[in-house]
Order: structure tokens, then C-alpha cells, then sequence
């Protein structure tokens, strides 16, 4: 990927679990009340763009006129029917479908654990298993990585999961805690967009003062939610809430959001 080639869609958007119909908590800050656990506020960045074509990316008439069908790594997941909302982050122009990772190809992440908290590697983990459960996307935890420059990744390069400030990452300046979000690839010819690579940021300061191990998670696995796809929702009861609600794990209207994502073709 070259930065920012051709188009970049930042879509800046808050983030934070607080109790609910309460104000969100002031950041860095996580302490009971009444019971419920206020949560730092967290938020989600979205980032795509359409680069040019790689001779790994084929127009989907490509593949109809070699006969090639790529087969899914995992299978693909049922969409639960309870009750929840979900959004996505962009969709195919022609069809209204998700733009998602190809559910024929692993997704390889990297933690560069400069500045990362000692369990660092078990959210990260933590976070790969559940989206990975919930969408039939595989991942891979390659690793680590001296790589800091998510703003100018390749098509090549991991997921990058990292910790930083507002210094490195000026997104995370305010009440943001985590970022998140993935690049897009289409090829020339028709070929419909898809996700190659992105990054997840979590704000070093924020985890040296929270204590809730379920909180923790929580902001983790909201920005994998951000990195396959989901957007933001109203509905309090899921944890791609934009302020929050009262989740700390993926709602019925996450979990079918994510299917989705996992869902889409191979090509």
C-alpha cells in the first residue's frame, strides 16, 4: 500500500462504556457506580483505500474465466436471530454487501510490545479468538514486530497491534483509548473491494490506570470489531455501542453483524 493512495475515508467516531444514561467517565478514569463498572472512553478510526491492482488481486471475471474457486479456511458462521443492531463500515457500491476480509486467507497480526501492559499478548489473543468464533475469519498471531508505521502499511504486512499516546497517534488525544481500522483494495476491472491489512492502537496511559480485566478486553475487542468491519451502533446492548452502553462482550447484534462480515464470498 502507498499512504494514503487514491482515497482515504477517516471516520472519526467515540467510543466509551460508561453506566448506563449516564455522561461518559473523564479519561483514564475507571471506577464503580452503583454497581455498574464506568469505562474509559474508547474510540474507533476507520480507514480504507483503493490502491492499485496487485497481481494477487483478481477481478472477479478473472477467476469466473480460469475456473478458480477459492475455498473458505473456516466455515462460515449462522446469523443469530435475536434481537440487536449492527452497521457496517463500507459497503460494496453495486450490492450493499459488507466489504470484509477474504474468508479464504489468513489474517496475520503482529503486537509490537513497546509501551504494550504486561497481558498484552492474552487481550490481543483473547480478542482474535472471539472475532475469529464469531465472524469464521482465521487469524494468526505471528508474532512480534519493531513496526510502528500503521499509517504507511503494505498489502503484505500484518495486522499491526499496538500501544502508543496521543504524541505517535493523535487520535487517541481526548477521551479515546483505542483505535482501530482497516485499508481496502479493489481491482481494476470490477472486482469488488476487500480488506488487506489495517492496525488496532490502544492508549498505553488509559491500560497503565484501568484495573477491570473485563474492561480491558472490552476496548480490544471493540477495535477488532472496527477491524473487520463493524461500524458503530445506538443500541446499548451491543458492544460496538458508540459510547459504550453496558457490554463488555459482543451483543446478538454484533455477533450477527460479524457472521456477515465472515460471510461474504471468497472473491
Amino acid at each position: 500500500m502507498e499512504r494514503r493512495l487514491r482515497e482515504l475515508d477517516w471516520l472519526d467516531q467515540t467510543y466509551g462504556m460508561g453506566a448506563y444514561g449516564q455522561p461518559p467517565p473523564p479519561r483514564r478514569r475507571s471506577s464503580p457506580a452503583s454497581g455498574v463498572v464506568s469505562l474509559v472512553v474508547v474510540a474507533a478510526v476507520t480507514v480504507s483505500a483503493v490502491f492499485a491492482i496487485q497481481p494477487q488481486i483478481f477481478p472477479d471475471r478473472v477467476h469466473d474465466l480460469l475456473g478458480t474457486t477459492p475455498e473458505r479456511l473456516l466455515p462460515a458462521r449462522d446469523i443469530p436471530s435475536g434481537p440487536g443492531d449492527y452497521s457496517f463500515m463500507a459497503t460494496q457500491a453495486d450490492t450493499g454487501e459488507p466489504v470484509g476480509y477474504n474468508p479464504c486467507e489468513v489474517i496475520e497480526v503482529a503486537i509490537n510490545p513497546d509501551g504494550a501492559p504486561g497481558d498484552h499478548q492474552e487481550l490481543v489473543e483473547t480478542a482474535i479468538a472471539r472475532t475469529s468464533e464469531a465472524t469464521g475469519l482465521q487469524f494468526e498471531l505471528v508474532g512480534t514486530t519493531e513496526d510502528r508505521e500503521f499509517e504507511s502499511m503494505s498489502m503484505d504486512d500484518p495486522v499491526l497491534v499496538m500501544w502508543a499516546d496521543e504524541t505517535e497517534a493523535p487520535d487517541l488525544e481526548g477521551d479515546i483509548a483505542g483505535v482501530g481500522g482497516s485499508y481496502r483494495v479493489s481491482a481494476y476491472g470490477g472486482g469488488r473491494e476487500r480488506y488487506v491489512t489495517g492496525f488496532v492502537i490502544l492508549d498505553r496511559d488509559a491500560y497503565e490506570d484501568m484495573r477491570s480485566g473485563d474492561i480491558r478486553q472490552a476496548i480490544v475487542d471493540h477495535e477488532f470489531g472496527h477491524l473487520v468491519g463493524l461500524g458503530h451502533v445506538d443500541d446499548p446492548r451491543q458492544l460496538m455501542h458508540e459510547r459504550g452502553g453496558f457490554a463488555t462482550s459482543y451483543g446478538d447484534g454484533d455477533l450477527a453483524g460479524l457472521a456477515e462480515l465472515g460471510a461474504i464470498g471468497c472473491r
